[in-house]
């Protein structure tokens, strides 16, 4: 019959040990009380129970003494002591060491068992040549490690969950290395230290690790709990596995890149699900999913689920790629509480642009305001729910070029209309003078000029439906310009 377990309560206050005592004496335990510091010190060298919570209130002896003088003396320098207060320490809550008042009498008891299970383990690893083994919802891997590490262990702790495997390497106690799938050292070991559920087991022996690991066990194990916390905050908003993401707007529009976010988008330009970025950033998963809820959030980058997703035939675009329009205009204006853009449409005779404008008028939400002459002016607009776009028109007379950039302020793009005079020189200013994206469309026979093939990435040609190729554009405003494509 194994031997009862003790229990020492160092609380000031009476009613706390009256209310607990019954719970642990139902099982099993042998609770003893003492009401200030110097009468707990005289119990746990008299008694030397298995476990003292100490209150951080106590009279005569406070808790740091208390505890300097127990690791003195050979007699107590190994029981557990868990302090209890209020004003709880973060670090000392994440590693176990510390009760929030009023207490839970529930997890108390909890707390108990779960530090009695780490003793067993204790006493298992201190015999030589047995393996350790058992589940992490019993004991987590934050007490396996300290006890590894107190007994001086030289090994490999292999952890398992749901066909998932991982491994810590130490020597002599030491953290060395840790791996999971193809992620290595510190990410790695905070990786593996958010795990709450699986099977371990612990096999002595030499290790041939890299050595990727080198800081203290306490310091670890305290960021890695930390990481693990905030991480669990940030899931929730972001997306699943059968999501994909990917850059929704250029990396050169994204203002003031952090590393890490870097590496994210550059990783973006190619879809992943989050696993895949997780795993492929050099960054922890923390920072990962950091960099990866800001670009969401700012509409810098979309999620899918599985292929593109379906516009219905009475919306012009899907919802994402209209929040993530309305996210890059928003950046610079709003009127009535709804950010509104500009598209400059130049180029194109009378005839083309009235043909323009009949098939602008085919789109869901648009509103002419003009026959589309070849003046200044705003020809119609485009309501897409969180976002309106003025579509606005810009002669091509190169002796009225220097007006456009006032009128193309708020601009997320430009079309032009062939056949245009002086498309050169016209498309050269949108996209090198005005830093625009721009589409082109006109009749498939029209030839397509030699700039395209020359002036920055950005250039897109349509055919001869404008309707789509303003859709394009809006679907493309900011997103990462590609080398042209022709179409039609």
């Amino acid at each position: 019959m194994p031997p009862t377990r003790k229990i020492l309560f160092a609380d000031p206050d009476p009613t706390v040990v009256r209310k607990l005592a019954p719970l642990f004496r139902q099982r099993g335990y042998q609770v003893h009380a003492a009401q200030d510091g110097s009468r707990a010190l005289q119990i746990a060298i008299l008694r030397s129970p298995d476990l003292v919570i100490f209150d951080e209130r106590m009279p005569l002896l406070d808790a740091r003494t208390f505890l300097r003088i127990l690791r003195t003396n050979p007699r107590t320098d190994r029981i557990p002591v868990v302090l209890a207060g209020e004003a709880a320490d973060p670090d000392k809550v994440r590693m176990g060491a510390w009760l929030r008042k009023p207490f839970d009498p529930d997890e108390v008891l909890a707390r108990v068992e779960q530090i009695f299970r780490r003793v067993e383990a204790a006493r298992a690893v201190s015999a030589e040549g047995r393996e350790l083994e058992g589940n992490l919802a019993q004991i987590p891997l934050v007490d396996l490690l300290q006890v590894l590490s107190v007994n001086r262990k030289t090994g490999r702790l292999r952890i398992e969950r749901e066909g998932e495997k991982g491994e810590v390497a130490l020597s002599s106690g030491q953290l060395v290395d840790a791996q999971v799938a193809a992620v290595y050292g510190e990410k790695a070991l905070y990786r593996l230290l958010s795990r709450r559920e699986g099977q371990f087991s612990f096999q002595a022996g030499p290790v041939s690790a890299v050595g990727r690991i080198s800081r203290r066990l306490d310091d670890l194990l305290l960021e890695g709990l930390r990481q693990a916390d905030e991480l669990a905050r940030l899931l929730p908003g972001l997306p699943g596995p059968s999501e994909r993401l990917e850059l929704f707007v250029a990396a050169s529009e994204i203002p003031g890149l952090h590393p890490v976010t870097e590496e994210v988008v550059q990783l973006l330009a190619t879809p992943r699900t989050l696993s895949e970025v997780l795993d492929e950033t050099r960054a922890s998963d923390l920072e990962a999913a950091r960099a990866l809820s800001t670009l969401l959030e700012h509409g810098y980058a979309t999620r899918r689920e599985g292929g593109p997703p379906q516009v219905p035939e009475s919306q012009l675009l899907a919802p994402d790629v209209v929040h993530a329009l309305r996210v890059r205009i928003g950046r610079a204006r709003a009127r009535g509480g709804k950010p509104v853009g500009k598209v400059i449409l130049a180029g194109g005779g009378p005839l083309a642009r009235r043909a323009a404008l009949a098939r602008f008028a085919t789109l869901p939400g648009w509103e002419s305001y003009a026959d589309g002459g070849t003046g200044f002016g705003t020809i119609g607009r485009l309501d897409l729910g969180e976002v309106r776009i003025d579509v606005l028109s810009l002669p091509a007379d190169r002796s009225q070029r220097p007006l456009w950039r006032p009128f193309a302020t708020g601009a997320v793009g430009a079309m032009v209309l062939l056949p245009a005079e002086g498309t050169d020189s016209l498309l050269l200013d949108l996209t090198r003078g005005l830093r625009l994206p721009v589409v082109v469309s006109g009749p498939k026979e029209e030839a397509i000029p030699d700039v395209l093939r020359e002036a920055p990435a950005g250039m897109a040609f349509e055919g001869s439906d404008p309707a789509e190729a303003l859709r394009a554009l809006l679907a493309g405003a900011g997103v990462k310009r590609p080398s042209y494509s022709m179409k039609g």
